[in-house]
């Protein structure tokens, strides 16, 4: 695998895992919204939702080191300010 090759790779992951904490945050709003927790309390899930989001700047962190290395800056000036 060229080294190319693996940078797109990790780009790809990191903005994977982006999308799927972006679905997950939304999904968690959603629920403590209509109080739909059947197996947990609101606060657990309240809890569950913050700690997406910080798992979501993580990600987001990891996405735009892997940017800046790979200079692709385009994504990054919208989605990393979003949470």
């Amino acid at each position: 695998m060229t080294e190319k090759q693996t940078k797109d790779r990790a780009h790809d992951k990191a903005f994977a895992n982006i999308h799927a904490c972006d679905l997950d945050i939304r999904r968690l709003k959603e629920e403590i919204k209509l109080n739909l927790t059947p197996f947990i309390t609101i606060e657990q899930n309240e809890s569950i939702l913050e700690s997406s989001k910080q798992e979501l700047k993580t990600w987001n962190y990891i996405a735009k080191l892997i940017e800046l290395d790979h200079e692709r800056i385009d994504y990054l000036e919208d989605h990393y300010k979003k949470y």
